[in-house]
């Protein structure tokens, strides 16, 4: 008889444990999934958040456009960024403290606007039939030797062959050919890490470092004077680094006004700089990237947009995509 009731208790012991175990796991996997749908719930609030928050960086740029459209630089509201900042806080600094969402005394915002034409367009390296076009397929027709020299000097300037220049300019011209071409065209280059087998010698360090100065946009653009690194400038211009750096010194106390007058001052500083006409460089932007960092809760999204800024028919500003993550040499801090 002891023997078949510790036999009984053992058993019941053993049913006991069994039933805590899955009672246990289920409760586990139950609060694994309310967490995942709260997640869910959060991360879903930060994109709404953040496609409002490209929708007023949208209207900056269009009411920039309607009071100075001939001229873009760093002194404009625009290129003030937004340090990490409770969003209730923000709204009530935009006149909007009526207007917080529940829970945004939860939610951080940082961002910035940059110009995507302050640094050296890879789209520029081929003349185009199209030129207008944002969206639609731009048709590449001819090589534009001034930028492939551009081009050049910038590999040069992050330790990179220059004979890599005219090599990548025909990868530009092959990926955007007429879709009416007979035979297939390789991938079009999107980013400065895509040239990682194109260029000779390239390395992930140095195309990173490329991808700072470099974008790639949907047609030829100019480099904005007003914004552009030191880099860039000393590459257009063919002048020394420490000189380009003055450029940039010069415009922060007065800024390129317009295309006469910044060749002259160039000129003025820089006697020995190479002429670069208005399809290399300008004092005005029309592609904006709006950058932004939004905390919620236990979620974090980054991500950037691509807005193009210009009249013709439909709106002002366009957002042409919109994608995860920050551009190459950008930090919005924190």
């Amino acid at each position: 008889m002891r023997t078949e009731r510790g036999a009984a208790l053992l058993a019941a012991m053993l049913v006991a444990t069994l039933v805590a175990t899955l009672v246990s796991g289920l409760l586990w996997r139950e609060h694994v999934r309310i967490r995942q749908l709260e997640n869910q719930r959060l991360r879903d609030q930060a994109m709404w958040l953040g496609t409002g928050a490209v929708d007023w960086a949208r209207l900056i740029l269009r009411e920039d456009f309607f009071q100075t459209r001939a001229v873009d630089h760093l002194g404009e509201v625009w290129a003030v960024p937004i340090a990490e900042t409770p969003l209730s806080e923000f709204l009530q600094s935009q006149g909007m403290g009526g207007s917080a969402p529940a829970g945004s005394e939860e939610t951080w915002l940082a961002g910035a606007i940059v110009d995507a034409q302050s640094r050296f367009n890879l789209t520029s390296l081929v003349d185009v039939s199209n030129p207008m076009g944002d969206r639609g397929w731009v048709n590449a027709v001819r090589i534009n030797m001034e930028a492939v020299a551009i081009f050049a000097r910038l590999l040069q300037s992050v330790g990179l062959d220059a004979s890599g220049a005219p090599i990548v300019a025909q990868l530009m011209l092959q990926s955007h050919l007429p879709q009416t071409a007979v035979g297939d065209t390789p991938l079009p280059i999107t980013q400065a890490e895509d040239l990682l087998g194109v260029l000779p010698g390239a390395t992930p360090d140095a195309l990173a470092q490329l991808g700072a100065l470099t974008v790639v946009l949907p047609r030829p653009t100019p480099v904005n004077a007003n914004t552009a690194p030191a880099a860039v400038l000393a590459a257009v211009f063919a002048i020394d680094p420490s000189l380009a750096q003055q450029l940039v010194s010069d415009r922060a106390q007065a800024f390129f006004a317009d295309y006469g007058t910044l060749v002259t001052r160039v000129h003025q500083r820089a006697p020995q700089a190479l002429p670069a006409n208005t399809r290399s460089l300008g004092v005005n932007s029309e592609y904006f990237w709006v950058l932004e960092r939004l905390r919620h809760g236990r979620i974090a999204v980054t991500q950037q947009a691509l807005v193009a800024r210009r009249v013709g028919p439909g709106n002002l500003t366009q957002v042409l995509w919109l994608k995860p993550g920050l551009p190459d040499g950008v930090d919005l801090g924190g």
